[in-house]
């Protein structure tokens, strides 16, 4: 298995999504269930916090150790102890190959959220690749990257895609790689999706059953683009109340893909990586601005983005 560019061994495990098998590949990352002592044997201690958030409602921190291993803490501050509000503990060692997972509910599907989505692309970052907070669906043989504020659609929108039969790509985080030969090379993220509740009918590949429900969203198996695809698009979908309707070309893109690109490791030598993918972008991708009211239904922005690309294809 594969994701964000990372080879898989699950260790036994039977992870959720709509998995597909890939032989061999580079030195694969193994997962594995351990005790809580287990991980507090492993870990070296805090050296510092990398970054945290709020994810599914409890928070998320991920400590740097001063063996440079890292500790991925859900539910609870570290700082306060680990007792029973701590949703899941993980422990990556040093060299990024082994990860020690310990939630408190093995059975349920909530900590393997956080597993394939944070961990991972976390686990990516440390082993050298870039990302950036975007959805990712393949058009025409290449990606076409999705980025937007927080609840500003971009899950909707990525969902009408999906139902179009274009395949997804990545669901909220999309893993790149600089080669060579291809210039950006976007990385599938595992085969799940979070979507709006309301969202129905994405085609015979993904179950209308959700895994589990998170709020008003629903979390779901998808199958994603198996290998991974030339960048050639990144489009920033901004709705705001009484825009209309309009795709444009974006004129000093900097400022804009900096705020998109993820920034752990926090590092000098990283804040110029950070400088570098987005000046990739600029030269390598086409960057389009997405405007739209705020009530502008999907199906619109979809339309107005696949006839958009429809005509760079033609034009090529």
């Amino acid at each position: 298995m594969r994701a964000f560019g990372l080879s898989l061994d699950f260790d036994g495990l039977d992870p959720p999504g709509a998995w597909e098998r890939h032989a061999g590949g580079d030195s694969p990352l193994r997962v594995r269930l351990e005790t809580r002592a287990q991980i507090a044997a492993s870990w070296s201690g805090r050296k510092e916090v990398g970054w945290e958030a709020t994810i599914d409602g409890a928070r998320f921190v991920v400590e740097r150790g001063v063996a440079g291993d890292h500790r991925f803490v859900h539910g609870a501050d570290p700082a306060a102890g680990e007792g029973a509000s701590t949703l899941a503990i993980h422990h990556l060692d040093a060299e990024a190959g082994l990860l020690r997972c310990a939630p408190a509910d093995a059975d349920g599907p909530l900590w393997w959220r956080v597993v394939l989505d944070s961990v991972l692309f976390t686990v990516a970052l440390l082993r050298g690749y870039e990302a950036l907070h975007a959805g990712a669906v393949a058009s025409r043989g290449a990606a076409v990257a999705i980025t937007a504020a927080s609840g500003g659609g971009k899950s909707t929108l990525l969902a009408e895609l999906v139902r179009r039969d274009l395949d997804l790509i990545a669901d909220d985080v999309l893993v790149l790689e600089q080669s060579d030969e291809r210039g950006l090379i976007a990385h599938p993220a595992p085969p799940l999706m979070t979507v709006p509740a309301a969202v129905r009918g994405l085609g015979a590949d993904t179950p209308e059953r959700p895994i589990c429900a998170i709020g008003g969203e629903h979390w779901i198996a998808v199958r994603v683009r198996p290998e991974p695809l030339a960048l050639r698009a990144l489009v920033v979908l901004d709705r705001r109340a009484g825009s209309g309707v309009s795709i444009d070309e974006i004129r000093e893109p900097l400022a804009t893909l900096m705020g998109s690109c993820l920034r752990f490791p926090r590092s000098a030598a990283r804040e110029r990586s950070r400088f570098e993918l987005a000046s990739a972008l600029s030269a390598q991708a086409r960057l389009l601005r997405l405007e739209a009211d705020v009530d502008t239904p999907p199906t619109i922005l979809a339309d107005t983005l696949l006839e958009t690309l429809c005509q760079e294809a033609r034009m090529s």
